[in-house]
């Protein structure tokens, strides 16, 4: 029997996104760590130190045998239950701060619900069409942590928290009716909490007049919208960069894609999606091929959840939607965020290798296939167990 080998196509998009972050950082941060902090590699040493503990999690997470936690999935998850409700209501913030202990609750409460529902997704998919008994615990405790992170409050990472799960009953046997309606009652109360959020009000005035006040709460849009611009067609450069110099707020954070645009042009934007859209595609293919269900629903949350994140912080960047705050895996200045984005990565080496890497190339053409398999079309086909 032929030994499984790792999937290359998604190993050299990782470690590309990663070296990308690498350069990005330091030419995004140099000057802006020069000025107050008298070093202009501070920002690019820590960065560097979460990537290093970021590839030691990934190594742990490509080794873990994660079927093994089936039927325990429910102990992270109440851990993390208990870290929001005390980030929640005790720190006021989103952040955990014990000494030398530092990380956000809400990327650790995200793993621990993409684990719970791939384990409780695979093994009730025969009672999931009944909206009661399938449907209704999964939105309760996806709702309930949603409800917590806009707590603290984090009204981005809700949204994407929401996202993520709605992504993963998508791909379930569920009644797409239940969805539908269940996302239509959801709009309105976001909607609500968004206007009422002065903070997050300005941001939809920023975003849908942005020239109203350019000085003021259109100023970080409009900026990165000049980086853009500024870029062309083949950048300015590496470390060509003048938005950075103070013009163009989180340089090396939320708006680091305006950065490449800047000195990579659109050709190196384009890079960078394509990067990922690799491991949109790779992700896809690992799920169709998954060795069960348990397998298929963690490679779709670990692949929607770099996916999502990547793809509305780009939209941000392009003024598409309005500015969120969230990161671009692999590329931002590193953190809790940088660690988890490499975790889902071992976890989707992980199941590559153990579907056969060879299967995925050599069924790899076969996208609209699979996209149909993934979106309902496998509801009618023999399912794994």
């Amino acid at each position: 029997m032929k030994r499984p080998t790792i999937d290359t196509y998604l190993l050299s998009a990782f470690f590309l996104l990663m070296l990308m972050g690498i350069i990005m950082v330091y030419s995004a941060s140099a000057f802006y760590a020069e000025r107050f902090f008298n070093d202009h590699l501070h920002f690019l040493k820590r960065h560097l130190l979460w990537l290093l503990i970021g590839l030691g999690a990934m190594g742990v997470a490509h080794s873990f045998p994660f079927r093994k936690l089936r039927g325990y999935t429910w102990i992270p998850l109440l851990g993390s239950l208990l870290l929001l409700i005390y980030t929640a209501f005790v720190e006021r913030g989103r952040w955990i701060n014990w000494g030398w202990i530092h990380f956000q609750v809400v990327d650790v409460a995200k793993f621990s619900l993409i684990l719970f529902f791939a384990d409780s997704l695979s093994r009730k998919e025969r009672g999931l069409q009944k909206f009661a008994e399938g449907l209704f615990p999964h939105l309760f405790y996806l709702f309930l942590f949603a409800a917590l992170v806009l707590r603290q409050p984090d009204f981005s990472s809700a949204v994407m928290l929401v996202l993520i799960g709605y992504v993963m009953l998508f791909v379930a046997p569920v009644r797409v009716s239940h969805l539908a309606l269940t996302g239509l009652a959801l709009f309105p109360p976001m909607a609500l909490v968004a206007i009422l959020s002065p903070y997050k009000f300005q941001r939809l005035l920023a975003f849908f007049k942005p020239e109203a006040d350019l000085q003021g709460i259109g100023y970080q849009v409009y900026q990165s919208l000049v980086s853009l611009g500024r870029g062309g067609m083949f950048g300015v450069g590496f470390a060509g960069s003048t938005q950075k110099m103070f013009f163009l707020p989180e340089a090396h954070t939320d708006f680091i894609f305006a950065i490449i645009g800047e000195e990579w042009g659109f050709w190196g934007t384009m890079f960078v999606v394509g990067l990922f859209g690799v491991i949109l595609w790779r992700g896809v293919l690992i799920a169709r091929y998954a060795r069960d269900r348990f397998g298929f629903y963690l490679a779709v949350g670990a692949t929607a959840h770099l996916v999502l994140y990547a793809m509305i912080n780009i939209m941000v960047t392009l003024r598409l939607v309005p500015a969120t705050g969230l990161p671009l895996p692999f590329i931002s200045y590193g953190g809790t965020a940088l660690l988890f984005a490499c975790i889902y990565a071992g976890i989707l080496l992980r199941l590559s290798r153990e579907a056969g890497a060879e299967a995925g190339v050599r069924h790899s053409p076969d996208v609209l296939r699979t996209f149909y398999y993934l979106t309902g079309g496998k509801r009618a086909r023999r399912r794994k167990r």
